[in-house]
């Protein structure tokens, strides 16, 4: 089960992309993903997508409340679950639209056989 911890800030209007370093973001066999995000505050919107399938609308709220440099956990954070066909790219997009920086921590979890 690969799994991608992430811890970023991000800065007044910008954008991240977490998942863009990580080896698995395209699956060598089908897999399921869960996805657990939060931040140090409200305010990022984000989209998911696997392949050519929105998972996430775009601009849809990242849960508040996060620690910065605390990752979420499973009894705390719903996960974003999603089946993930070979080969097809996670991209996780975050933009920050408020006047100050914010802090994503997420946890990317790929189970194969999904």
């Amino acid at each position: 089960m690969p799994q991608f911890n992430f811890s970023a800030s991000v800065a007044a209007g910008a954008t991240s992309t977490p998942l863009q370093s990580w080896q698995f973001r395209f699956p060598p066999r089908a897999s399921l993903l869960e996805l657990m995000v939060n931040a140090s505050a409200a305010g990022l919107v984000m989209n998911l997508t696997t392949g050519a399938e929105s998972i996430v609308q775009a601009e849809s709220p990242v849960s508040g409340g996060g620690t910065a440099g605390t990752l979420p956990a499973r009894l705390s954070t719903e996960p974003i679950v999603d089946k993930v066909d070979a080969g097809e790219e996670i991209v996780l997009t975050v933009r920050n639209p408020t006047g100050g920086a914010i802090t994503l921590n997420g946890v990317a979890v790929l189970t194969y056989g999904g």
